[in-house]
């Protein structure tokens, strides 16, 4: 792949004029990714179920169409070729577009197609190979800047004068060239025509109709949705032929309704319904950082799979790839860049270990049996791409299903030596089955599961076992054998009632000590029930009163207890050990803050164990302070906070991110002021004024935010002009643009603090009001700067330039300028031939040739101006 040069796009051309362009900055995080994989296993399951609902609900794609009239071709090894389009052709291109519409919405329900079709009159001059009159993205970069907003539409489609053929580039989303959307040039063309300039009479396309479709096929195609399309230039392997009338126009429209068929699967493909869900406005909204993972190299004859939709990855333990090895290789489509090789992991490595991530592949290799997932975190740590991966092992599945049975045949009775365990460790490998592989061994563990159930006698069950018990109820089948074998190996046997209860008498029992119990039912004897004999509970401890603000929780612990226990909402806050004398008193002013809170004491024995406990609430403290206190709005790098305070305040407390910073004095008339300048750091930081009475209870307080000290000029804007700049002080990030009190676009402020706006498709008349807002990295406003669209005086028109003898069959005409001139124009019958640019030294050449044919033909040299304002006129006429 071609070296990634930052700020750049790298592109790859491949056959019909295809550009891949990759986005260099990477993808941008996504909020919704959950929504991006659940839209794939959509439109996955409508594939492979082939199934052709229409969606439930309308679906908008947005379209821009750009028909350029007047386009010079300076081709490389050929005469400039400047071709234009008149008012008939731009007719019949609203009807090329329209029946690209209609064509669209036609075969696929619930799709609505909005084209924005413009004309652009503009004369332009793009540099081109020979014979290529298709217009590139490249070559329009500065008219799709000015005519498409970043983000608006899905696609693009460029026309110029041309007999045919097209080209496509895929969308990138974050393209700065093709404004996030996909784009075609595709040639406007009059072949095939009978009622030009509307729709012909004889076909139900017109040509350059299907030229639309073909490369918009080839739009869909390159989303990368599904692991496959058909291959839109293969359109005879797939059984289509050319419609002499409407050209491959079936063909198209099956391919964008996902009814080709296959003639190898038999299966129909294409664009399913859910595909045109996903249109590259949404996918921008919800597409990771990380996607289009692939696993490569497959089995021979398999081939490569994306794997973003898929809930499960299924991999044989004696897996090999396509080259006979044992690597199991990820590829990554977008987000390689951003993938921290060193966070690359399997949760489980005796299941998948990773060995390295190289070139965007992730090589791992299967090391047991089981499942676990597989991480790749992003080197920022704000997104994981995870997949769920189970290695199975079909052969260890079946013989481990096989050997509960006699003879290991499962036609026949289990073996007596089958139990639960046995049946348990096959389930185990069966469950890790793909499901094409589950149903014979499944089945064959059920018939085992039933067999083992009809004749196993289930265990006993005991109760809470303390070690002050006197006895022990056990229970199981009524009038079963039930035999208790106590820590010291002691047995006791004894029948249940026909209830099936057992009641055996203990003593001594000892906290930790573990007893066990079976039962026997006609000779079949259960496996052993076992519990763990418990410490007698500890009674609960007393809590003496806690008011809010208080420093400890205090009481009194009962006999035995070594440790309390503060909980609050049902978790644990910390433990204290308890005094000598059989008191407490553990931390809480941090946890326990609210008056009416509720919380426990729990009392702690010496093995640890925890009795019962005891619940109190805080108390409320009493304040003399009836009001909060006020805040003056501080700015960002002030030294002081000042404000006011009601009546009983003593002192006020200055906080932030609840953390106590100091403490200030009151002034005698009700004033304030505390050092705030070394803790508010940052515009947009909250922090609070509390205020605090004689006895240091805090009042009601008051929340204030950090205000943002900015300053912002904007130089004089004149119409018309492209952009709004000005500069910015340390700090601005970005600076809107404002007009009517609305925001109506962005601009980034750059390293050196000037900033540039465009908005000369807003500001459209003299004396018109704008203002600009700047914004910090926290998105803070700062305060607005007013200004009002100014005009320019009318310049002076140029002088005229003079015109050489020109002799028919000279290739250039030449002269001479007048100061100021940047380029001429060379015109005939009053119709522009070209533009030429004008020399350092006034002097001037621009090709005539062609133009000019006859003796006597009259031409004029038009001069203009940096602003290419038009000057005076030279005339001459042919030698």
């Amino acid at each position: 792949m071609a070296q990634k040069i930052k700020g750049t796009l790298i592109s790859i051309i491949i056959l019909c004029l295809i550009t891949i362009s990759f986005p260099i900055q990477g993808i941008q995080a996504a909020t919704t990714q959950d929504d991006y994989y659940a839209e794939l296993s959509k439109i996955a399951k409508q594939v492979e179920n082939e199934d052709h609902t229409p969606l439930a609900s309308k679906v908008t794609w947005k379209f821009k169409w750009l028909v350029f009239t007047d386009v010079t071709f300076n081709q490389e090894n050929a005469t400039p070729e400047h071709r234009t389009l008149d008012k008939n052709d731009q007719l019949y291109a609203k009807v090329v577009a329209d029946d690209f519409k209609k064509s669209l919405e036609a075969a696929n329900p619930n799709i609505l197609v909005d084209i924005d079709l413009e004309i652009y009159t503009t004369p332009i001059q793009v540099t081109t190979a020979n014979n290529d009159f298709i217009l590139h993205e490249s070559q329009i970069a500065d008219v799709l800047e000015a005519k498409v907003p970043y983000g608006a539409y899905d696609s693009i489609f460029a026309l110029s004068d041309s007999l045919g053929g097209g080209g496509v580039t895929k969308a990138t989303y974050y393209s700065d060239i093709t404004r996030g959307a996909a784009y075609s040039g595709v040639g406007l063309s009059k072949l095939y025509v009978n009622n030009y300039p509307a729709h012909s009479t004889d076909r139900k396309i017109e040509y350059s109709t299907d030229i639309a479709l073909h490369e918009f096929c080839h739009q869909m195609q390159m989303a990368g949705l599904i692991d496959s399309y058909p291959d839109v230039h293969g359109s005879t392997t797939y059984g289509y032929t050319n419609d002499p009338k409407n050209g491959w126009m079936q063909f198209y429209l099956d391919y964008l309704t996902g009814n080709v068929k296959d003639p190898t699967s038999g299966k129909l493909i294409g664009v399913y319904p859910e595909m045109w869900r996903l249109t590259p406005r949404y996918l921008q909204e919800i597409t990771p950082e990380i996607r289009g993972a692939t696993w490569i190299f497959k089995p021979a004859g398999a081939a490569n799979q994306l794997i973003d939709g898929l809930d499960k990855m299924y991999i044989s333990i004696d897996y090999k790839n396509a080259y006979s090895s044992p690597w199991f290789d990820i590829y990554f489509q977008a987000g390689t860049e951003k993938i921290d090789p060193t966070k690359i992991k399997a949760d489980n490595t005796d299941i998948l270990q990773v060995l390295n991530f190289d070139g965007g592949v992730a090589r791992t290799k299967i090391t047991g049996a089981g499942e676990t997932k597989l991480h790749f975190e992003t080197k920022d740590a704000s997104s994981t791409y995870t997949k769920t991966v189970v290695v199975y092992d079909e052969k260890g599945a079946m013989e481990a299903v096989n050997t509960l049975f006699e003879s290991n045949d499962t036609t026949k009775s289990i073996k007596n030596e089958t139990n639960q365990q046995t049946i348990d460790a096959a389930q185990k490998l069966v469950d890790l089955l793909p499901a094409s592989l589950v149903a014979k061994p499944q089945q064959a563990i059920d018939k085992a599961q039933k067999e083992l159930d009809a004749k196993k006698v289930a265990k006993p069950v005991f109760p809470v076992v303390k070690a002050d018990n006197k006895t022990v109820l056990i229970k199981g089948a009524p009038n079963a054998e039930i035999t208790l074998t106590l820590a010291d190996k002691t047995k006791v046997t004894k029948t249940a009632n026909t209830a099936g209860e057992a009641t055996f008498p203990v003593s001594n029992l000892k906290a930790g000590d573990t007893i066990t119990a079976i039962q026997t039912v006609a000779g079949v004897t259960s496996e052993a029930a076992t519990t763990i004999v418990q410490a007698s509970a500890l009674t609960a401890p007393t809590i003496d009163k806690y008011v809010v603000g208080d420093n400890y929780v205090t009481g009194q612990a009962p006999a035995n207890a070594k440790k309390v226990s503060l909980y609050k909402d049902g978790k644990i806050v910390r433990n204290a050990v308890v005094n000598e004398d059989g008191t407490y008193s553990i931390w809480g002013k941090d946890a326990l803050t609210v008056a009416g809170q509720t919380f426990e004491v729990y009392s702690i024995d010496a093995a640890g164990t925890i009795g019962n406990k005891a619940t109190a609430a805080v108390q409320a403290k009493t304040t003399d302070i009836t009001s909060k206190p006020t805040v003056d709005g501080y700015v960002l790098g002030s030294s002081y906070i000042t404000g006011t305070v009601g009546a009983n305040t003593k002192k006020i407390a200055l906080y932030t991110n609840d953390q106590l910073i100091r403490y200030g004095a009151v002034n005698e008339d009700g004033t304030y002021k505390i050092w705030g300048k070394d803790a508010l750091t940052k515009a947009g930081q909250t922090f609070e004024i509390r205020p605090v009475d004689a006895k240091g209870i805090e009042g009601q307080k008051a929340i204030a935010t950090v205000k943002y000290a900015t300053t912002v000029t904007i130089d004089d804007y004149y119409l018309k002009t492209a952009y709004v700049t000005g500069t910015a002080s340390e700090g601005t990030k970005r600076i809107a643009l404002i007009i009517n009190n609305e925001i109506v676009r962005y601009g980034a402020v750059a390293a050196d603090g000037t900033y540039k706006v465009y908005a000369s498709d807003f500001l459209l008349t003299a004396n018109q009001s704008f203002q600009v807002v700047p914004y910090d990295d926290s998105n803070f406003a700062g305060a607005a700067k007013e200004s009002t669209v100014k005009t320019k005086a009318v310049p002076t028109k140029l002088g005229a330039p003079t015109i050489d003898n020109y002799k028919l069959g000279t290739s250039y005409v030449t002269g001479t300028t007048v100061t100021g001139t940047k380029r001429v124009a060379l015109y005939t019958n009053d119709a522009l031939v070209r533009y030429a640019a004008v020399a350092e030294d006034g002097t001037y050449k621009i090709w005539g040739k062609d133009a000019l044919t006859a003796v006597s033909q009259a031409f004029e040299i038009r001069p203009y101006d940096a602003n290419s304002l038009e000057g005076i006129a030279a005339t001459s006429t042919v030698k």
